[in-house]
């Protein structure tokens, strides 16, 4: 994967554009963890909790979650999800660290991302074995969110020398 611009780099623009971009990671991290605690306290972040959850529990008297609610539930987060991640990828390239991290960091968000999707759909309608999915995805958002802040922080804010070597007059 090539790089949308080689020349910007985070640790070498000035102070006031890194605010910028550390205000948007630090919202994004005050986001992920609300999500936490909210979704902790609708699932206990359990499988069991998981699939009474989207499918309801005679335990609980909890009916499944009706089409509708999963419907409006997905179509709000099928347009913010992947925008948010794309944006968090765009912080991440440009970095200094290495392709191999970027690429794999990309890969693993944007799977978690189409496996936080679908699985609510498949946990419905199919199976409770899915909230493993579900499970597996959220996993796969929250490290490669992990790896998409420390990484630009680090950068922007702790790194003593710049990345960047000085361009040659050739």
């Amino acid at each position: 994967m090539r790089n949308f611009n080689a020349r910007f780099r985070l640790r070498d623009t000035d102070r006031h554009i890194r605010l910028v971009y550390t205000w948007f990671l630090l919202l994004m991290l005050a986001g992920f963890i609300f999500t936490f605690f909210w979704a902790h306290s609708m699932t206990e972040l359990s499988l069991k909790g998981l699939a009474e959850h989207y499918r309801g529990s005679d335990a609980t008297f909890g009916e499944p979650m009706p089409f509708g609610q999963l419907a409006e539930t997905t179509h709000f987060h099928l347009f913010t999800m992947p925008v948010t991640f794309m944006i968090l990828v765009h912080v991440l390239y440009l970095t200094m660290v290495g392709p191999t991290i970027k690429v794999v960091t990309t890969w693993m968000a944007f799977v978690g991302v189409t496996l936080d999707l679908v699985s609510p759909w498949l946990i419905a309608y199919v199976s409770p074995i899915f909230t493993i999915a579900m499970l597996t995805g959220d996993i796969l958002m929250v490290v490669g969110f992990l790896i998409m802040f420390v990484i630009p922080m680090y950068e922007m804010w702790w790194q003593k020398s710049a990345f960047m070597m000085p361009e040659s007059d050739d």
